[in-house]
């Protein structure tokens, strides 16, 4: 499926206050990997992922059920991300959540999941008012 197909995931203005809580700090390309290279050790992953025009990103983790297979990306270019959407639904992951930096350039930053921890993931997403992305029809 094309990225074409996928409206950017919403954000519940409601929310915000929580959200921003929550989230880590903005970090650079090399402290996001660390970070979740740890956070991954102690059971916790990126469920939401955000990132700056000027490439700082940041995330939002949880603790996923035992099992649950993940794949996070951040701060790609539309062509690089598109090859990721591909390869993530060949192996029968779906898209969890879909941030777009809009900027000079759009960076793109997503989670996918594996299938049975998608429900559980999605109800968590909610809590902080943030929408799986939306396949447009047509």
């Amino acid at each position: 499926m094309s990225l074409t197909a996928y409206s950017e995931s919403e954000l519940d203005p409601e929310k915000d206050s929580l959200r921003e809580r929550s989230f880590t700090r903005w970090m650079s390309r090399d402290l996001k990997q660390a970070t979740v290279a740890f956070c991954k050790n102690i059971c916790f992953i990126p469920i939401y992922a955000q990132t700056r025009e000027d490439g700082m990103g940041r995330y939002l983790f949880w603790h996923p059920p035992q099992g649950t297979a993940f794949e996070v990306r951040s701060g790609y270019s539309k062509e690089n991300f598109e090859e990721l959407l591909q390869k993530a639904e060949c192996a029968g992951m779906p898209l969890l959540n879909l941030h777009i930096s809009r900027g000079k350039e759009e960076l793109y930053s997503a989670v996918w999941v594996s299938v049975g921890s998608a429900t559980s993931a999605i109800e968590y997403l909610s809590t902080y008012g943030i929408t799986p992305p939306h396949k447009n029809e047509g």
